[in-house]
């Protein structure tokens, strides 16, 4: 009977991410010179390989129906706090990493017992959170000379197996391994009776609650692991790191089908939909559109992609 319920939201939703990403690759495809060279997809999937680990955790939660809106920030903090251990301290940059991703897994989780425990709107919680790490960012990136990190650090996200950052292979494994996890499974498919309906689930003898304050942990510690990969490859600290990218996760998710209500997702078509918003904004680039008009399509996606999210929500609840 719950495979049967859950099948009731598979819809053409189910393919949405497959048509905009075949659609907006034909485009620009066949209206520049410079899209389809090589150098050009390898960066633009080089670039969503490190934002990916951002949408690993973010994906657990919106199954689940909750979201952390503090995602951009911890991105931002951890390449912050590892460059603050790591340049101004002199720690051993394992440890200095090590230690970055313990605080930022426990800060996720005390997030998570915030939500669960005290019945707490996770979208409030995570509101407030990101201006807590935002703040704590800010203040430790002003503590320490701005420098370009050493090659040691450098080399994290500059590594290469056969020719090809490793980044970008983990993604692949790491989307299918987790897709088949997704499907399989018993511990995730749990996530998706908690979306459909937690008060159900808590009756089935589902710990609702420790799933949920795990998925928050996760959701920091592959936040802040992306941050760190991010800061190695630009070799330098910065506030910037992450800004916006809460939004664009979310964009990500929704177009590749998730609910915000919960009871949907999928980590491969999160994956679809990061690629889908990277090549917008590589061939806006090319096309010279002002980033300002980028941010203006990109926020018109995600309009679209909520309302899509509503009328489906709709459709499935009247049957």
């Amino acid at each position: 009977m719950e495979q049967a319920q859950l099948k009731k939201h598979v819809k053409w939703s189910d393919y949405t991410g497959v048509i905009l990403v075949a659609l907006v690759f034909m485009l620009f495809a066949f209206t520049t010179d410079t899209f389809l060279s090589a150098s050009n997809l390898y960066s633009i999937l080089y670039g969503v390989s490190i934002q990916f680990f951002a949408v690993i955790g973010f994906t657990f939660l919106i199954i689940m129906g909750e979201i952390d809106l503090a995602v951009g920030s911890t991105y931002c903090l951890s390449g912050i706090f590892t460059g603050y251990l790591y340049a101004a301290k002199g720690w051993p940059l394992w440890l200095a990493i090590t230690v970055v991703l313990s605080v930022c897994g426990l800060f996720g989780y005390g997030v998570g017992v915030l939500v669960t425990r005290f019945r707490l709107n996770s979208m409030m919680v995570t509101l407030g959170s990101m201006s807590f790490v935002a703040g704590a960012a800010a203040v430790m990136f002003n503590s320490f000379m701005q420098t370009t990190y050493s090659q040691q650090y450098r080399a994290i996200a500059k590594w290469k197996l056969g020719g090809v950052h490793w980044t970008i292979i983990a993604m692949f494994l790491i989307a299918i391994i987790l897709e088949l996890c997704l499907g399989r499974v018993p511990i995730f498919r749990r996530m998706y009776y908690i979306g459909n309906n937690g008060a159900t689930s808590l009756l089935y003898g589902i710990k609702v609650n420790r799933i949920k304050r795990i998925a928050f942990m996760i959701s920091a510690l592959t936040a802040a692991l992306g941050g760190i990969i991010s800061t190695s490859r630009i070799s330098y600290s910065s506030l910037a790191t992450g800004e916006g990218l809460e939004f664009s996760l979310i964009t990500a998710c929704v177009v590749g089908g998730a609910s915000l209500d919960g009871g949907r997702g999928s980590i491969l078509k999160s994956l679809l939909g990061m690629l889908l918003l990277a090549m917008l904004t590589n061939g806006l680039s090319i096309y010279r559109i002002d980033p300002f008009i980028q941010n203006i399509v990109t926020g018109g996606i995600l309009i679209l992609a909520v309302f899509v999210d509503a009328r489906l929500d709709k459709k499935g609840a009247r049957r």
